[in-house]
């Protein structure tokens, strides 16, 4: 018996993203989301931050670059994907999945702030390490 491959289509993700969520969630949609990011890292932990850009191409988020990393913040490019028509959706489920993986993995607190540039989102990580 061979194993049937389901791919999702774009249109079903964004009537999610797009369509249902930003109507259940309403003005929390943004806190609700980031919260529901750190809950996905939770199930699905990363051995290591060099994981991210593969788990993210996996998830359909984006193609994730490392711009800057430091020892108590780190910088991430999140760009769309060329085909992607429609960017105009929430990414907070995004900054809280790499939010928690950073607090996993370092054991610290950590908090994403998302900056919107021109077809991409900038990610700033801050770690409260001691």
């Amino acid at each position: 018996m061979s194993e049937e491959v389901r791919k999702y289509t774009d249109f079903g993700y964004e009537l999610l993203r797009e369509a249902l969520l930003p109507e259940l969630l309403n003005d929390d949609q943004d806190d609700i989301l980031y919260l529901g990011g750190k809950l996905l890292a939770r199930k699905y932990p990363l051995e290591n931050i060099e994981q991210l850009s593969a788990f993210f191409d996996k998830a359909g988020w984006g193609r994730l670059e490392l711009v800057k990393s430091g020892k108590k913040s780190t910088t991430f490019d999140l760009h769309f994907f060329e085909d992607e028509k429609r960017e105009n959706f929430s990414r907070h489920i995004e900054a809280g999945f790499i939010a928690a993986q950073y607090e996993l993995l370092y054991q610290t607190t950590a908090e994403a702030i998302l900056e919107r540039k021109r077809r991409r989102f900038r990610l700033h990580i801050h770690m409260d390490l001691m």
